[in-house]
């Protein structure tokens, strides 16, 4: 497993939240974000919530969504 400050070093210095705009610091729930909670929100809610990429492959499986 990588660690954070691994992580950290090897993100892309150039990017920015996906969000705001602002630099990014973080890359969760497959977005780009900034330390901002509220971006950080919005990225989690726009994935699916926790383990939104889950239920919607189930959903699509299941032929519900």
């Amino acid at each position: 497993m990588i660690s954070c400050r691994a992580h950290r070093r090897s993100m892309k210095t150039d990017a920015k939240c996906e969000i705001c705009g602002k630099p990014a610091t973080r890359f969760l729930f497959a977005a780009f974000v900034c330390d901002d909670e509220s971006c950080i929100e919005k990225a989690r809610m726009e994935r699916g919530g926790p383990g939104g990429h889950k239920k919607r492959d189930l959903s699509e499986l299941l032929g519900d969504g």
